[in-house]
């Protein structure tokens, strides 16, 4: 490969674009006069190569490389280098595709200020892949051996020994490999202390830091599987929630058609109705018209009816005064008469008392004249038996006695066999009447019959109303009772609606609890919490004030239902201001305890159970056992003080500790923090106060309802029986008025005239039975008394002594009994003449009473005629008033036909609209359903289509939903249990949530995993590190040898191009110390075999070709595609400078030059000669081919690895390569 041409635009002294070439494959020369741009055709090539060292092409950055540093016009700088490849060449250094191609091409562009870029065969390439393809070349710019300038020349000839075996150690390699191996060696020792270092971190750190994480990994997986029960119950839940709302959806679906179906079918019948009432209504008006014609004549009758009515009140008005009059009168009659009655009931209630008491007082006589009687008798007989008479006394009147008994004996049975008689005569005639009765037929039994049952009717509903018997004073008392409970109640009620109303106005928020949210989660607000106690009602304005809003928050029992509530019921998006206090996660302050209380009490003066200051825990009342964390952060360690100076000095008091905030009974309020607030406070609402009110009026309202359910319980059953009796009374009224109704008809009927008869003859012969019974009772009584005679007549015949004691005993009781009866026959003679007395005034007072009575009737009498009069006038009026009517009736009938058929049409209008709005009614009914039923179907949609976003799962397990057997078995796992377990879960997991390590178990398994390949990295480090060693030794060895190598082959050539430059000198490398070669390396001369011991003898032309042959001899050894020269023949004369192109010829025939000189003997030998000339200040170029020889290109001697990318090598001879010195008459 070589350069064919070379293409610059903008490059330097080149501000057009010049095209340099072709060039020759071997020898090509660059000539000019000084300034004229030669050298800048050698930087163009450095440029393209990627030099990085600005100061190796004469510049301090990029920009100067363009033609005049852009102030002409040119802005960027272009150079092209066009290489000619052979693709057939053994051994091709280019990577592939390159060596396959026939041209290849490198560009590179600068633009002032802007980018720099690369074109590699027209496409863009970086700068490595650019660097890449030329160190494969042995092209390295950066370390360039191929190009040799005037100040390497000079460098080389004062290079020490171990300087010159260094360029020997770059041309075999092993340069690079003893900086490698430096580096290297630094590099194991790092090592080996940061293995130390790994080994402490693994004992130290990270072997405990493993045993940590297995046990958090181990307490992972337990929160694991209580997560994953936790998911499966969720699972559950969700498709038991899912499976609802599809049978919701579908049942909605199924019910919404059927409503759908029926709606279409009730506005179907709303239309028939209309239909039928506008034909109905047309058919009105055409009656409406009718109806007209006939109002006429019936509005003059009608006039002609309202006058003779009018004259008719009049005479009935007359009338009827006359009659109030007569009423007026007959009432006082009335009145009279009830007077009189009483008057008259007083009298014969006297009468018949006197009555009694004289038949008493008779009675008595009558008794008190037979005991005088029967004394006389008993005397009589006691001294006919003392006189001994038989006959006389007794013994004549028993047997006077036995003949009345046996005489009275006779008369009864005597008329018993009269009644008798008559019984069979009443008998006959009872058959008889029976007989005729029966002859009446069906109609008298019905009669008989219903009067029966009526009668029957009337005892039952008495015996009833008997039974229904109610207390009416207690009856009116309970309706009082109930009266005054209800009116309580209703202004309970009144007064806790105010205040609730009140309190909704301003404190009261509504709180809606989230879907499957306990509602134990939510307590209420802080002010429903808590309740002032009865005896500190007049601190609920100082609390009020001295908390203020903090009675509104509302309680909430953790964060996450604070969170979910917050967000269920919008609150960001609220009017008024909401705050939610989590009760488990509030933090409560600084607290007064018992004996920071009595401290603050002694520090005012105050007793220990002087209570002008408290706490204000003091004076409320809560739950203790859920709601004191709530009543300590609302209140805390605030205190109540009776004045403002016990408020001031406690909050205020140096002690820091014991101070609080503090208020006063006025609504005084001191902050520790220095506020103080007072002034007026009428506005301050108390709502402590507010809610204590509603409690107590909604809890008096219970009260006072259970107690009007106490009073309802006594008094509904009273209330029940005087319905019943009522409707009792009414039935009883009836049934009365039944009766005699049908006892009316039954009595003017034939057969109730027959039948009275049958009942007259039936009692008449009761009578006789009766009056048989009786005979038979005193015949039996005379005959016992004929045999008790006829006993006394043969004991007074047959037992006189004893007859005798007895009748003296009978003596004696009768005297006693006599004068016990004569004092009362005078008591009750005294009590009759009082009787006598008043019986005589009331009978005066009620004669005068009934002749006032007697002129009240003559009164009533002319009344009552003036009344006939007025009558007879009203009736002949009534009778001007019938004529008329029979006039209107005649035009009413006119009217009655319309009117009946507007009626019958107005009601069948009515009728229409009534189904209309029934219809109507039915259809909003139905409307109501259908949208409850849109409703929950969107509900149930809704709810499915965000568990189905939540849960891509729910589609594949739907089929399993409540199978039995399944996981998803709602019969055999209640939701509810569920609910309850996941419940549990979710807590559990909460709380392990907050403690675990989530991570433990990637992270054991990543530690562990780290570990094991530190471990291994440090096992392969260490066994790495002996191989290294071991490779290192082995290396030392090669490297000796190959330094060897490469000295003795750099000799050789050393030694033929020196002779050919320098004919009969001979020059060579020897060893410093012949038994080390690691010595270093110095140059020897010799003239005709004389060996100069230093090289100071020389001249300078001599130093040179020396230098320049170490020089080549090297670039031999390691050959490159192109060999670039700029001007190495200064400092040498013509002889000299033809010899170096001679030697350039022979020695190097495969390789093409690049020689800038300014001496014909150099580039004579040339075969292409490119001459610069400067024109108008810019750089052009014109070639001159010198002779023509055939191109010889030719495989590149040398081994394979000599012809590999040498990149580490180059970058050390880079390293050595000498500045060379500046063109002082370089344009740019």
């Amino acid at each position: 490969m070589y350069i064919e041409a070379i293409v610059l635009e903008g490059f330097k002294s080149y501000s057009n674009r010049v095209y340099v070439g072709p060039l020759h494959p071997q020898f090509n020369a660059v000539t000019g006069l000084n300034g004229t741009g030669k050298s800048n055709i050698l930087d163009s090539i450095c440029f393209v190569l990627g030099i990085t060292n600005h100061a190796l092409v004469r510049a301090t950055k990029l920009d100067d490389l363009v033609y005049k540093q852009g102030q002409a016009g040119v802005t960027k700088a272009t150079v092209t280098l066009k290489f000619r490849n052979d693709p057939h060449q053994q051994n091709n250094p280019l990577p592939f595709p390159y060596r396959e191609m026939p041209e290849i091409t490198i560009t590179r562009q600068i633009v002032i200020g802007g980018r720099d870029r690369y074109l590699l065969n027209s496409r863009n390439a970086q700068l490595k892949e650019v660097r890449d393809f030329f160190h494969c070349c042995q092209m390295n710019i950066n370390s360039p051996h191929f190009m040799i300038q005037q100040g390497k020349i000079t460098k080389v000839i004062n290079m020490k020994p171990k300087e010159v075996l260094g360029l020997i150690e770059e041309v075999s390699g092993t340069r690079m490999y003893e900086l490698k191996r430096g580096n290297a060696v630094k590099l194991m020792q790092k090592k080996e202390q940061k293995l130390q270092e790994i080994s402490v971190v693994l004992r130290e750190e990270i072997e405990p830091t493993i045993e940590r994480l297995r046990k958090e990994k181990q307490e992972y997986f337990n929160f694991v599987s209580l997560k994953e029960e936790m998911q499966r119950f969720q699972r559950f839940d969700v498709a038991y929630r899912f499976y609802c709302a599809k049978q919701l959806l579908q049942q909605g679906t199924s019910d919404f058609d059927e409503l759908t179906q029926k709606k279409a079918e009730i506005e179907a019948q709303i239309a028939e109705c209309d239909r039928e009432t506008a034909a109905a209504q047309q058919q009105l008006e055409n009656l409406d018209a009718e109806r007209e014609k006939l109002d006429g004549p019936l509005q003059r009758v009608r006039q002609k009816k309202e006058e003779v009515e009018k004259l008719l009140a009049k005479r009935h008005s007359e009338e009827k005064s006359a009659r109030r009059d007569l009423k007026l009168s007959s009432d006082a009659l009335e009145d009279m008469k009830k007077e009189e009655q009483k008057l008259a009931k007083k009298l014969a209630d006297k009468r018949a008392s006197r009555l009694a008491e004289t038949s008493r007082a008779e009675a008595a006589e009558e008794e008190m004249k037979n005991m005088k009687e029967a004394l006389e008798i008993a005397e009589k007989k006691l001294e006919g038996l003392s006189t001994g008479g038989a006959e006389a006394g007794g013994g004549a009147s028993l047997r006077e006695k036995l003949k009345q008994a046996k005489t009275k004996a006779a008369k009864l049975e005597a008329e018993e066999e009269d009644l008798k008689t008559e019984v069979k005569h009443i008998d006959e005639e009872l058959r008889q009447l029976r007989a005729k009765l029966d002859k009446s037929g069906k109609h008298a039994a019905e009669m008989a019959k219903q009067r029966e049952e009526a009668a029957a009717r009337v005892q039952e509903l008495e015996k009833l109303l008997a039974a229904e018997t109610v207390d009416e004073e207690k009856l009116a008392a309970l309706r009082e009772e109930m009266k005054a409970c209800r009116r309580e109640i209703d202004a309970a009620k009144q007064e806790a609606q105010e205040s609730l109303h009140e309190l909704n106005s301003w404190s009261k928020i509504s709180v809606r609890l989230p879907r499957g949210m306990p509602p134990r989660k939510l307590h209420g607000q802080i002010f429903e919490l808590i309740e002032l106690k009865n005896e500190y009602l007049d601190f609920a304005k100082a609390l009020q004030l001295l908390v203020g809003g903090k009675l509104e928050y509302v309680v909430v029992e953790d964060k996450d239902a604070s969170k979910a509530i917050f967000k269920e019921n919008n609150f960001a998006n609220s009017r008024r201001r909401v705050t939610l206090l989590p009760i488990q996660d509030c933090q409560v302050g600084k607290v007064c305890d018992s004996p920071t209380l009595l401290q603050n009490r002694r520090l005012v003066g105050l007793s220990p159970d002087d209570s002008r200051v408290l706490r204000c825990l003091d004076v409320i009342d809560f739950d203790a056992q859920r709601h004191e964390k709530v009543a300590v952060y609302t209140f805390g360690g605030s205190l109540i003080c009776a004045t403002a100076e016990m408020a001031e000095k406690i909050t205020y008091q140096p002690n820091k500790r014991q101070a609080f905030p503090t208020v006063t009974a006025e609504g005084d309020v001191f902050q520790t923090g220095g506020v103080m607030a007072g002034g007026g406070s009428g506005h301050v609402k108390e709502t402590l106060l507010l809610w204590k009110n509603f409690k107590r009026c909604s809890q008096m309202s219970l009260e006072l309802e259970e107690r009007a359910k106490q009073i309802d319980f006594y008094l509904q059953p009273m209330e029940q029986t005087v319905q019943r009796r009522t409707q009792v009374t009414r039935e009883l009224r009836l049934a009365q008025n039944q009766l005699q109704n049908v006892e009316q008809l039954f009595a003017t009927s034939s057969a109730g005239s027959e039948l009275a008869r049958v009942e007259q003859a039936e009692e008449r012969r009761s009578e006789c039975v009766k009056r048989l019974k009786e005979i038979e009772g005193e015949k039996a009584a005379v005959l016992a008394e004929v045999q008790q005679l006829d006993a006394e007549v043969y004991e007074l015949e047959h037992n006189r002594d004893k007859l005798e004691a007895s009748l003296k005993k009978e003596a004696k009781e009768l005297r006693q009994r006599l004068k016990s009866l004569e004092a009362s026959v005078n008591k009750m003679q005294k009590e009759i003449g009082s009787f006598r007395q008043e019986l005589t005034t009331l009978e005066r007072d009620l004669q005068s009473l009934q002749e006032d009575i007697a002129k009240r009737k003559e009164g009533l009498v002319v009344l009552q005629q003036a009344i006939d009069e007025k009558a007879k006038l009203a009736e002949e009026q009534k009778a001007k008033v019938e004529e008329v009517r029979r006039e209107i009736e005649v035009c009413l009938a006119e009217a009655a036909q319309s009117d009946k058929k507007l009626g019958e049409l107005t009601g069948k209008v009515k009728k229409l609209q009534k189904s209309k709005d029934h219809h109507l009614l039915t259809l909003k009914k139905h409307q109501h359903l259908m949208n409850d039923r849109e409703k929950n179907i969107a509900a149930a949609r809704q709810e499915m289509e965000a568990l189905q976003n939540a849960n891509d799962w729910l589609h594949a397990e739907e089929r399993k939903f409540n199978q039995p057997g399944s996981a998803y078995d709602f019969r055999q796992l209640r939701p509810e249990t569920a609910r309850q377990r996941l419940n549990a879960l979710l807590v559990q997991v909460q709380s392990l949530q907050k403690c675990v390590n989530s991570a433990a178990a990637t992270l054991l398994e990543k530690t562990e995993k780290d570990l094991l390949a530190l471990v291994e990295r440090k096992t392969q480090v260490e066994d790495d590190k002996a191989k290294i060693e071991a490779v290192i030794s082995e290396l030392d060895i090669k490297k000796r040898q190959s330094l060897e190598t490469t000295w003795l082959q750099v000799n050789e050539n050393f030694t033929a191009i020196f002779e050919q430059l320098l004919p009969n000198a001979q020059a060579k490398l020897a060893q410093v110390n012949p038994r080390d070669l690691m010595d270093g390396l110095e140059m020897r001369i010799a003239f005709n075999q004389k060996w100069k011991e230093s090289l100071a003898e020389l001249s300078g032309g001599q130093r040179s070709l020396l230098a320049l042959s170490l020089i080549l001899a090297l670039l031999k050894v390691k050959p490159a595609p192109v060999y670039i020269l700029d001007e190495v023949d200064a400092a040498l004369d013509l002889s000299h400078t033809q010899n170096i192109g001679s030697m350039i010829k022979t020695q190097f025939p495969t390789s093409q030059f690049i020689i800038v000189s300014l001496k014909e003997g150099m580039f004579s030998h040339a075969d292409v000669l490119f001459r610069t000339r400067l024109i108008d200040g810019v750089s052009n170029v014109e070639r001159h081919a010198l002779a023509e020889r055939p191109q010889q290109r030719r495989d590149v001697p040398g081994s394979a690895e000599e012809a590999a990318c040498g990149v580490s090598s180059a970058r050390k001879r880079m390293r050595k390569n000498a500045q060379r010195g500046e063109d002082s008459e370089d344009p740019n």
